[in-house]
């Protein structure tokens, strides 16, 4: 007999993937009865699952929940299940059933929703005495790719103390994972730790590492960066034990990569950053607040080369003036945000060429930047465009509402 194919919904992934339709077979435990899929032909792809079955004992669809026995599609959830098996009760139709069977037989597979007890599961479903286990599922085509990578990276690192299989199947995951952010294990990680999750890992496209002062430095980070090309966002905010050299390592490992955050890395210079705007041309975001070794020419070289800008930050930057932000607006036509929070140098007519040749603007924030008056910021105001100043007359009724104690009925539309 031929296998039939059906499909396997998984409530955790919210994707469809395709298994070997299993039969049922009958395994008594304990007083109740239990039943355990197997898989035909072969025993590809089998999971034991302890299901009811129709009174006829036919094949059908079925589906389970977090505390629930299995059950034919189209049925009301059975008894809670205690220690992997339970008792059976009749089925029970479900209104509507009749008219999705008529659709074809459909298996579904639904997993336990809490990941706290994810761990517990998986490890009776892997030492159940059935004819297969979690396990049996295709690794690299169910496993890793619809299961594994929805669950938090902490909730990973559990399962491999579950078993060796577990083990090796978190290691393939850890081998193959796209993102990896650190405040999903915790702010301190051990560097022999950090080193172990990523040291056999090439395909990374997502990697944060914001506040890992405390222990990321270069030596852990550039070994990741030289064996990842094809990453496109990095987050480094507040690595302050990084030097120039992670920098220059980005720019010459990461030719797509299209967001970087470095706020609040003072190591950062001119000489990397041109580095930076050398080789990734493809930049959209870059976050460069409290970079204070940076002045104007260093943001004119980045801003020239990377025309694709659609948000910059360079707040916090005594050094940043009118000749930086005049060479952002007149470069990156798809600006869509600009901060400048804290650039003192910051005037008024830098602020009306950012009006006339970024008409994507979409925020710009000009906190603390005393020289700027509400003359040159009336026009973008006008433009819907979203400031982080208020105009002069609220200001006003604010500062008297916090002196006075209440504010004065005024027309604001006069």
């Amino acid at each position: 007999m031929s296998a039939v194919i059906s499909r396997v919904m998984l409530c955790c992934t919210s994707q469809q993937v395709s298994v070997p339709r299993q039969r049922w077979s009958h395994t008594p435990c304990a007083g109740s009865e239990v039943w355990c899929a197997s898989a035909a032909p072969t025993r590809t792809g089998c999971l034991p699952v302890p299901a009811p079955q129709t009174d006829s004992g036919e094949e059908g669809a079925a589906s389970v929940s977090t505390g629930s026995l299995w059950q034919l599609r189209g049925q009301e959830p059975g008894p809670l299940l205690r220690g992997g098996c339970g008792k059976r009760e009749g089925p029970r139709p479900v209104p509507g059933a009749a008219e999705a069977e008529a659709s074809g037989s459909r298996c579904e597979l639904i997993l336990p929703g809490s990941c706290s007890s994810l761990a517990l599961w998986c490890l009776m479903m892997s030492v159940t005495p059935t004819r297969g286990c979690l396990l049996d599922l295709p690794w690299e085509d169910i496993l890793v790719p619809h299961i594994l990578c929805h669950l938090p990276l902490q909730q990973l690192l559990s399962l491999q103390r579950v078993s060796k299989s577990f083990q090796s199947l978190i290691q393939l995951y850890l081998a193959n994972m796209r993102c990896f952010d650190s405040s999903q294990i915790g702010p301190a990680i051990p560097r022999a730790a950090f080193v172990n999750l990523l040291k056999d890992n090439e395909v990374l496209q997502q990697l944060a590492l914001q506040n890992c002062s405390d222990w990321l430095t270069d030596q852990e980070l550039l070994p990741v960066i030289g064996q990842n090309h094809h990453l496109h966002q990095i987050q480094l905010k507040g690595c302050a034990q990084l030097s120039r050299h992670a920098l220059v390592a980005i720019s010459l490992s990461c030719p797509n990569l299209r967001q970087l955050s470095l706020a609040h890395c003072e190591w950062v210079d001119s000489l990397s950053l041109r580095s930076l705007a050398d080789h990734c041309k493809a930049l959209e975001a870059v976050d460069l607040t409290a970079c204070r070794q940076l002045k104007d020419e260093a943001i004119c070289y980045l801003v020239q080369k990377c025309g694709r800008l659609k948000s910059l930050s360079l707040a916090v930057n005594a050094n940043v003036g009118d000749v930086a932000v005049e060479e952002t607006a007149k470069c990156c036509p798809e600006l869509e945000h600009l901060d400048l929070t804290g650039c003192l140098r910051v005037k008024n007519d830098s602020i009306r060429v950012l009006a006339e040749y970024c008409p994507k603007l979409r925020s710009l924030k000009v906190k603390h930047c005393h020289n700027v008056a509400e003359s040159s910021l009336s026009i973008l105001r006008s433009r819907g465009v979203e400031l982080d100043v208020e105009p002069p007359l609220q200001r006003a009724l604010v500062l008297l509402q916090d002196v006075v104690g209440f504010a004065p009925f005024i027309n604001l539309q006069i």
